[in-house]
C-alpha cells in the first residue's frame, strides 16, 4: 500500500503507524464496533465475514500482507458491518482516525488513494458476483470427482469414501481431498477424530468460487496421510443451509487445486446429493445384500437415467457385506439391475474399531477386506483419471 504513495506522504504516514499483533483465532474487529482506525496487514491472513452464529457465517474475503482491512466503514465513519478474525498469528499497522485526519489536512492525495482502494474492492466484489453466473464447465478444471453414494444408511458409504480417499492420497500425495457431505449418518471427520475450523455452510457460493489455495486451506483439514478433508458442516442442522450451488461452487474450486476429489454423499435424493451425482466423473453406488435395498437400487437407476441423465458407464455398483450373512447374492443384484456388481467381503469388526479409535483402516489393517477394496477402487479411479486427462490434452 505505502509504496504507491508519493515519497513525502509515505514518510509522514509511516511515522504515525503503530504495530499490533493478533493471535490466531482472535478478532481484529467485530461487527458493530466503531471504525476508529485503518489497518494494513503486515503478516498473516484475516477472514472477513458477516454473521455471528456458527453455521450462519458468510465469508466475504481473505486478506493478506499489503491489503487494507475495514476501509469502507472507516471512510464512511460508521460502525463495522463485518467481522475480521486472524486465521493464523498476524500483525497489522494501525492508523488512528486522529492521525488520519491530521494527514488529510495537508495531503488530499491520501484521500484519493483510499478512494481508489475502495473502488478496487467494490470492483472485485462485483466481479465475484458476476462470476457466480459463469457455468463451471467454462472454468479451468482438472480434478477427477468420485462420488460414493447409497440410498440407505448402514451401507458403509463413509467407510469406503474415507479409505478410498486415503488410498488415493497415498498414490497422489497432497493432491487428494475428501468433501464430507454426509454430516447426518456418516461424518468422515468423526472417523478420523478431526475437528473443523470452518465449514462449507459458512461460505457463500460466489465467494467459494473465487478462493485461492490460501483461502481454501482455511477450510481444509490435513490428515497425516496428506489427505485433505473439507467438511460441509459441523452439525446436522448446519447442513440445512447448504444448497446445490454450494456443492457446484465447492467442486469447481476443488477441481482447480486437486487431482482427485472424493464425495461422501448423504442418503436420499436431496439437492446436495443430486448436485454431487451430476458432477461426478465416477459414481460408486453401494448397497447391502437385502431385498429392500435392491428395490431402492432399482429406483436409483430410474432417477439416474430420467432425472440426471447419468450414463450407466459412469456408475460402478458395489455390494458391501457389513454383516457376515447375506439375504441376496451379487448375481441376483446383477440379474435384477442388468449391471455387473463388485463385492466387498465382510470386514469383521475392523472398520468400526478403526472408526472408534480415529484410525485409518488402510494404515492399521491394510489386509482387511474393506481396506483391500478401497485400494482396488483407488487403482481403478486413478487409471480412469489418467485416461480422462490424456484425452483432454490430446496426448493419447
Amino acid at each position: 500500500m505505502l509504496a504507491l504513495l508519493e515519497p513525502d506522504l509515505r514518510q509522514r504516514v509511516r511515522k504515525r503507524l503503530t504495530r499490533r499483533r493478533i493471535r490466531a483465532g482472535k478478532p481484529l474487529f467485530r461487527k458493530g464496533e466503531p471504525a476508529d482506525a485503518l489497518y494494513l496487514v503486515d503478516s498473516g491472513r484475516f477472514r472477513v465475514f458477516v454473521g455471528e452464529r456458527v453455521g450462519k457465517e458468510r465469508v466475504l474475503s481473505f486478506l493478506g500482507p499489503g491489503e487494507i482491512v475495514g476501509e469502507v466503514a472507516f471512510m464512511a465513519e460508521t460502525p463495522y458491518a463485518t467481522n475480521a478474525v486472524a486465521i493464523d498469528d498476524a500483525a497489522v499497522w494501525r492508523l488512528a482516525r486522529a492521525d488520519f485526519d491530521a494527514l488529510l489536512g495537508h495531503h488530499d492525495g491520501l484521500l484519493r488513494y483510499l478512494a481508489s482502494v475502495i473502488a478496487a474492492t467494490q470492483s472485485t466484489a462485483n466481479a465475484r458476483l458476476a462470476a457466480d453466473s459463469v457455468p463451471d464447465e467454462t472454468r479451468a478444471l482438472r480434478g477427477f470427482v468420485t462420488a460414493v453414494y447409497s440410498p440407505r444408511g448402514g451401507a458403509g458409504v463413509t467407510t469406503l469414501a474415507v479409505n478410498l480417499a486415503l488410498a488415493l492420497a497415498g498414490k497422489h500425495p497432497d493432491d487428494t481431498v475428501l468433501l464430507d457431505l454426509d454430516v447426518l449418518f456418516g461424518h468422515a471427520l468423526a472417523n478420523l477424530w478431526l475437528e473443523p475450523r470452518g465449514v462449507l455452510a459458512q461460505i457463500a457460493p460466489a465467494t467459494m468460487r473465487q478462493l485461492d489455495r490460501g483461502g481454501l486451506d482455511y477450510y481444509l483439514l490435513a490428515h497425516s496421510s496428506s489427505l485433505r478433508i473439507f467438511p460441509a458442516a459441523a452439525r446436522p442442522e448446519e447442513s440445512q443451509t447448504i444448497t446445490g450451488d454450494h456443492i457446484r461452487a465447492a467442486i469447481a474450486t476443488l477441481r482447480r487445486h486437486f487431482g482427485h476429489i472424493v464425495l461422501d454423499l448423504p442418503h436420499g435424493f436431496n439437492e446436495v446429493t443430486l448436485a454431487g451425482l451430476e458432477l461426478a466423473d465416477r459414481v460408486l453406488l453401494m448397497a447391502t445384500p437385502e431385498q429392500i435395498t435392491l428395490h431402492d437400487v432399482l429406483e436409483c437407476q430410474r432417477i439416474f437415467g430420467e432425472v440426471l441423465s447419468l450414463a450407466p458407464a459412469r456408475m460402478t455398483c458395489v455390494l458391501n457385506h457389513p454383516q457376515p450373512y447375506a439375504a441376496l447374492m451379487a448375481s441376483e443384484f446383477a440379474a435384477a439391475t442388468g449391471t455387473p456388481w463388485s463385492e466387498i467381503a465382510h470386514g469383521g469388526e475392523g472398520p468400526s474399531t478403526a472408526a472408534l479409535r480415529g484410525e485409518s483402516l488402510l494404515g492399521t489393517r491394510p489386509n482387511n477386506a474393506v481396506a483391500r477394496a478401497a485400494t482396488h477402487f483407488a487403482e481403478l479411479v486413478g487409471r480412469e483419471a489418467r485416461e480422462v486427462a490424456a484425452l483432454s490434452t490430446g496426448s493419447l
